[in-house]
């Protein structure tokens, strides 16, 4: 006569299991934690590098250029502004040394999970805040010509946001060092 055995698996067997799929959980966890902090800070030191850029062609060339921003089509623009013409005008034809292509960031859907959240540029004397800032030709300090008044910076900065995470791209006043926080 034969004895069947019962089919199963014994309690080490289980534990073993368990503890094998809590270990590569807690490895996956992190990074995907890491990589939406990696995709974020890459998203600000893109935009950090669009407002160098700025600044590095406004003293290259001794024209004013300056960056865009808007939380509605989530992009950030580099443009230059040319003052052969009254009033001046703002033009978009500023290409990323890089890539070639024109100056024109692009985040949210399709593109990047990071969001542009916030934008805010004070300047002197001005009462509601702008979208840009602009660098003065030859010195590149950051200011905004209003009808022929220059306006200093006074506080400046675009925020990004991805799941919770925040950083911030500010622009000093006067020097127009540019930071990342």
């Amino acid at each position: 006569m034969k004895v069947q055995q019962a089919q199963g698996y014994t309690l080490i067997e289980m534990l073993l299991v368990v503890g094998l799929l809590m270990l590569v959980a807690a490895i996956a966890v992190p990074s995907f934690q890491r990589n939406d902090t990696q995709e974020l800070e890459r998203a600000a030191a893109e935009v950090a590098s669009a407002f160098r850029f700025a600044q590095a062609e406004a003293f290259r060339t001794g024209n004013p250029y300056g960056v865009i921003a808007s939380t509605s089509s989530q992009s950030v623009k580099v443009y230059r502004l040319d003052e052969s013409v009254n009033p001046p005008v703002v033009v978009y034809d500023v290409y990323d040394p890089f890539t070639k292509q024109l100056y024109d960031l692009r985040f949210g859907a399709g593109n990047s999970d990071v969001a542009i959240s916030s934008i805010y540029f004070k300047f002197e004397g001005v009462f509601f805040p702008q979208v840009f800032v602009g660098f003065a030709g030859e010195s590149g300090v950051p200011k905004y010509n209003d009808s022929g008044t220059i306006r200093m910076l006074e506080n400046g900065y675009i925020r990004l946001g991805l799941n919770g995470l925040t950083r911030t791209v500010a622009v000093a006043p006067m020097t127009g060092r540019v930071t990342v926080q």
